[in-house]
């Protein structure tokens, strides 16, 4: 799920196909209100870059913060309304387009091109009792493709891992888990933003599409200008 902080960006959209994949999974026990803080770590254990997660059965809301570390991306779903928005707080904009459940499951699926996992056995993480996996995949997002391998710790309390080690030694966890109902304001857009037609033009700014601290990989941005508002021309 997590490709490495350079594909800060495709992490959070397989992140989110793979939770509407895991939708429906059964468990006494599952949490389905709760907030986390979601932290990557480098391989020599300090702190890189730090993020939230709001999760309600119908809403999800994800904040990551650039890998320059200069400003945060917010992204919420909202199956209640079919809509998904993507948000710059730096420059008060954001893009909004129709919520297809089929397209994010159909995503995350066609994604992963090849996938092989070997049981480790269990491990208490942050809490939660989790089933440890060696993990090698193939993963191929926008004609962009990466190898990896991983070792994962997944709780049947959550729709995503706990923690993730890849195999350059950097971590990406979840901490500070807390079951509990979220403030509606957390999935709503604030006063003051602008919407625009699509990701491209809700990071352009004077810095040539760096605005808020943002860059993206080579032949990303070409991409990224296809996806438009429905009823964009």
């Amino acid at each position: 799920m997590f490709i490495g902080k350079r594909w800060w960006l495709l992490s959070c959209l397989i992140v989110m196909s793979v939770m509407f994949i895991s939708t429906g999974s059964a468990h006494a026990d599952k949490l389905k209100k709760f907030s986390a803080d979601q932290v990557t770590l480098a391989p020599n254990g300090k702190i890189e870059n730090k993020g939230k997660i709001y999760v309600t059965p119908e809403k999800v809301r994800m904040e990551m913060r650039s890998p320059q570390g200069k400003g945060n991306m917010i992204m919420i779903m909202r199956m209640d309304r079919k809509l998904q928005w993507m948000l710059n707080p730096v420059d008060k904009k954001y893009f909004e387009r129709p919520l297809n459940e089929d397209e994010w499951k159909n995503m995350g699926k066609g994604a992963i091109k090849s996938k092989t996992e070997k049981d480790l056995g269990t491990e208490t993480v942050n809490g939660f009792k989790c089933r440890k996996k060696s993990v090698e995949m193939v993963v191929e997002v926008m004609g962009f493709k990466s190898k990896s391998r991983s070792i994962v710790w997944i709780s049947k309390k959550l729709d995503m891992p706990v923690r993730t080690r890849m195999e350059d030694g950097s971590v990406t966890e979840l901490r500070n888990i807390k079951k509990g109902r979220q403030s509606k304001k957390l999935f709503e857009i604030p006063g003051g933003y602008k919407k625009v037609g699509n990701m491209m033009e809700m990071f352009a700014g004077s810095d040539e599409g760096n605005s808020g601290g943002f860059s993206f990989p080579k032949g990303l941005g070409d991409k990224l200008k296809g996806i438009k508002l429905p009823s964009s021309d």
